[in-house]
């Protein structure tokens, strides 16, 4: 995934476990320097 300039790769998992989607979700926040709601992840 590529959002304004930013990288962030994601599994390609049949099914992601949820350490997995936390993991990737603190990435995502730590490069945004913000938290990050459900509604958001759910419109990416």
């Amino acid at each position: 995934m590529v959002n304004a300039g930013r990288r962030q790769t994601i599994p390609t998992n049949a099914e992601y476990s949820v350490p997995q989607l936390r993991m990737v979700l603190r990435q995502i926040e730590a490069r945004l320097a913000r938290s990050i709601s459900a509604e958001e992840w759910l419109s990416l």
